[in-house]
Formats: C-alpha cells, structure tokens, sequence
C-alpha cells in the first residue's frame, strides 16, 4: 500500500513539473537600440524583462556570459533582476592591463625617469611641455608608435641624459576596473580634474598669435526666396559677434554658404580655420564625410549630433549634451547633501528611453551615494503618495531626481510632490532641462518644489553683457534676440578667439579653459577619437520667491 502511495504521489509531482515546464516560457529579447558610453565604451541598455535569462540575452546580443558579467559586476551577487538595466558590450571588453611591480625593483626615480599618469584634457605635447623633454623623447622612452595617449595611461618620463630602453610591445597601462551596469553602485571612481579658470577674452586678443581668422559658416538660409527663422537667428547672433571682435582689433574673415544653394567646394572648405555648422545631423555627416577630417567641423545647436564623433574625424560638438546634465545632476545632489536627507530616484516604468535612467543612476553610483528607486507607469500615478509617504523623510530634505525626458509623466510626478509639500514634507526636485520647457507643468509648482535645473544653456538677463547684447540687436535687426541668437553669438566669438590665441594648435586648447558665454559656456574633453565634446553645463534654481538664480 504504500508502494502506491509513494508512486502516486512520484507521478503526481512529474506531472506538476511537466505542466509548469509547459506554462514556463521564456520573454524573447529584443535588440535594444538604445546606447549609452561610460567610461569611454559604448553599451546596449538593455531593460530585462520578466522571464529573461542571461543565456537568453547574452545570445540574442552575440556575446558571452563572461562579457556581461565583466560589464556588470553585481550580477554574480544580485543575479538578473527585472526593471534592471543591463549594459550590454557592443564590441568585446579587453582584459585590462595590469601594472605588476617586480620584487625589489628601484624606483622610478632611480631608474632614471618619471612616471606620469596622463589626464583627460592632456596630449603628447601639454606633457613634454612640463617635463621640459620632447615630444619624441617620450614616444621613444615608452616605445610608443602613436602620438595618440588614453587618460589614466601611465608614461615614463626621461630624466635628461638617459638613453631610452628597448622598445616595449605596449604602452604600459594603469589599471582600470571594466564598466558595471548603472543598476549597481561598483563603477569606477572619477578622474580627479582640476580646478579650471575661467578665460578672460580681452586677455585672448592681447596674447593673440594671429590677427585674422578665416571660417566658412554653413546654414540653410532658403536665401532665393524665405528663409529659416531658427538659422537667420543663428546667422545674425554670428554677425554680432564678428561686429564686436572686429571693434576690438580682430580681422574676421567669413565665407558664409547657404545650403539650400548646394555644398560648397570641398577645396574652399578646407582653406578654413574652421567650418562653422550645419546644424542638421545629415548635413554635418555629409559636411563630415566631404572634408574627411582635414579641417575642425563644429557642431552648434544639435546635442544629439555628438554621436558622429564615434565614425568621423576633427569633429567638435559645441552644446553639451544630455549626458552631461545628467553626470551634473549627479554632482549636484553630492554637494547639497546634509546629514539626515534622502535621496529618491524617480523613473517611468516601461518607458521608451533609458538614457535620462542610465546615465543618472552611473553619476550617482560614481560618487556612492545611497538612493531609493522609485519606478511606476502613468495608470499607477494616484497611489504615488502613499508610496512616497513610506519612502520620505521627515526632518532632513527629500532630494527628487527625476528620471525622464516624458512631458506627462514629469508632469505626474511634479503634481504628486506637490501632495507631498501639503503633507509637510521638505522637497527638493532635480531635472535635466528639458522640464523647465513642459507647456503642461505650472512654472509656480517649479518654484514650490525649489527645481534644480542642469542645463546646455540659460541667459541672465539683466546681467550688463546680456543688456549690452540685447540693445545692440534691437538696434540692428529692430527685433528680440532669441536663443539661436545667443547661441551664434557666443559660438562663434569662442572659436575665432580661440584661433587667434592659439594659431594652428588650437583644437588641442580646447580643455584648459572654461569660458563664460552669454547663454553657454565652453569646456571641451577629448574623446578616444580625439574629437571635443563640450561638457560645461549650466546651473539654475527656481527660488520660492519666484526669482531663477544662475548658479554657473
């Protein structure tokens, strides 16, 4: 008897397994086409759905197991969590190289060199510069082939009167930890910059090594017959900045071409100091593809023209992009943060985009700071409350970020942390720059919740340089300046500054100094691809007295 109850009950639970195994399937994975660069690679975002394996997509995406445990560290204690982001490589990850130090082995010094540890903004020439060696001195020394260095990159110096080494198969390469996924908080630390000053333009022009600057401006002007509002803003905030340079002693030579006529010679082009616009994506790559990198191509309104630095050369991406006011935003909350405040981190669940998620998550996570994720979709909006009721903190300050680039759903969740000011509660809100443009979100719930903006651009007026502008273009175009305005202005007087300063060598400048502008400022980083991306960002707060401070 109980031989058949003990084979009952065996077939009883085959039977359960077989029809789970039958219910149990798993979520196909679709390619995602969302791309995010951290720390220099470029990873899918991959959102894993319920039911996903890391098999699954490590399939789907071409790569193995082993790369996406590389690129995302905390797999191995978490496992696959859904709602997660996973990066995915879009190419293999290297095993880093690892400087080993031999037992008993002299000291740098000893051997006759330096060690150097190269910086984000330095080249082959900013370091010879300040060991007072040569150029080639370095490339010998280290058995470097390429002019080309990668930050963190360790170098050995010469000390003068020592004879270079044999020559080494690699260069020698600090080590670095690969690039977790941003759910975590086990990303690298930053590197340490340093302090930057502001540039002084009247100092410029009186260390000028030129006195001309020749460029060629591209923009569809429709100049047979209408034109673009956008573009002839753009044009004449340039024009005034060539009127001002040239009252101050400095000879512009411009050579303006209006697409809509057709591209330019490609030979006049690359005459140029520099070739200012377009402003389409398209018409940059095809501008890109012409001049194949014989002259510096800068980008002056598109954020999302930046990714064109992954396929082309000397290519410059003057606004800042998105990216950056996230990695700001992250910066930003570290600084105000006192003893006994909160950190929440709001995003849309299921949303379309992760980038706003991703890069937030990774600025926080390099700075370590805690944070409590709250993730919910638009048909969850009225329980938030009680949500954040659980989640906040009564004596210290509520830090809100806030996740998205989605009018309604940033638009939800300013209403629910105005219920949460009514409840007594301190919030602080923080957003990327697209929130202070929503038609849909009251500017006076901005000011209740104190919003901290980072932002590519913002104008003060009521500042004399904004005064002097804003009379000088009524004067001549009998009309206000607009943003694009601003923006041809400052663009342009910052790049024929920088090529009277520094001549030929001024692409390689381009990271030593932060520039105040009208409605931008200028900070530029390098690439692996040596192309500059400017990476200056603009502060500011809505005040409860319903004033906006610029913070820099």
């Amino acid at each position: 008897m109980k031989v058949h109850i003990a084979l009952a009950a065996t077939l009883l639970l085959l039977g359960s397994a077989a029809a789970l195994a039958q219910d149990y399937t798993p979520t196909p994975v679709a390619i995602s086409t969302e791309k995010v660069k951290l720390n220099g690679k470029v990873y899918y975002a991959h959102l894993v759905m319920e039911r996903q394996t890391l098999f699954g997509i490590a399939k789907a995406y071409g790569v193995t197991e082993e790369e996406l445990y590389q690129a995302n560290p905390s797999l191995k204690e978490t496992g696959l969590q859904k709602s997660s982001i996973l990066l995915i490589p879009t190419e293999p990850q290297p095993a880093p190289a690892v400087q080993k130090e031999a037992p008993g082995k002299e000291t740098p010094q000893a051997q006759g060199y330096k060690e150097h540890t190269v910086r984000w903004y330095e080249d082959i020439d900013d370091i010879a510069r300040r060991y007072e060696v040569s150029a080639q001195e370095i490339l010998d020394f280290n058995g470097l082939t390429s002019r080309k260095l990668t930050t963190r990159q360790v170098l050995k110096i010469p000390v003068k009167g020592v004879a270079a080494p044999a020559p080494v198969a690699a260069p020698v390469v600090a080590e670095e930890t690969p690039a977790p996924a941003a759910d975590t908080l086990a990303l690298q630390e930053p590197v340490q910059e340093p302090a930057m000053e502001e540039s002084a333009d009247s100092l410029l022009l009186d260390e000028r090594t030129r006195d001309v600057v020749d460029f060629s401006l591209l923009l569809p002007l429709k100049a047979a017959g209408g034109s673009s509002e956008l573009n002839m803003d753009f044009y004449s905030g340039v024009l005034m900045a060539l009127r001002d340079l040239e009252s101050e002693g400095l000879k512009v030579h411009s050579h303006v071409y209006d697409l809509y006529a057709g591209m330019p010679d490609t030979e006049a082009l690359c005459r140029s100091d520099f070739v200012l616009g377009p402003i389409a994506n398209r018409d940059l790559e095809a501008v890109l593809m012409r001049l194949d990198g014989r002259v510096p191509v800068i980008s002056p309104l598109d954020q999302k023209a930046g990714a064109l630095s992954m396929v082309y050369r000397n290519f410059i991406q003057a606004p800042a992009g998105a990216d950056n006011q996230y990695e700001d935003l992250g910066q930003w909350v570290q600084e105000d943060m006192s003893h006994g405040d909160k950190i929440l981190f709001v995003t849309e669940k299921n949303a379309g985009s992760v980038m706003a998620s991703v890069s937030i998550r990774s600025a926080l996570a390099h700075r370590g700071l805690d944070y409590q994720i709250l993730n919910y979709g638009m048909s969850e909006g009225r329980r938030v409350p009680d949500s954040l009721a659980r989640t906040m903190v009564k004596n210290g300050v509520n830090r809100v970020i806030v996740a998205s680039e989605s009018e309604p759903f940033v638009g939800d969740v300013v209403r629910n942390l105005g219920i949460m000011l009514g409840k007594g509660y301190n919030v602080v809100m923080y957003a990327p720059s697209k929130t202070r443009n929503f038609d849909s979100i009251d500017g006076t719930a901005l000011h209740d919740l104190s919003a901290h903006i980072s932002t590519s651009y913002h104008v003060e007026y009521g500042s004399p340089q904004v005064d002097r502008f804003v009379s000088a273009y009524r004067a001549l175009f009998r009309t206000e300046p607009s943003q694009f305005a601003f923006q041809g202005y400052d663009t342009a007087r910052y790049f024929v500054l920088r090529v009277a300063r520094y001549g030929n060598n001024w692409t390689h400048k381009l990271g030593q100094e932060r520039s105040r502008g009208l409605h931008t400022d200028f900070l530029f980083d390098a690439d692996e691809n040596q192309n500059r991306h400017n990476i200056a960002v603009r502060r500011i707060i809505y005040q409860p007295d319903y004033t906006t401070t610029l913070i820099h």
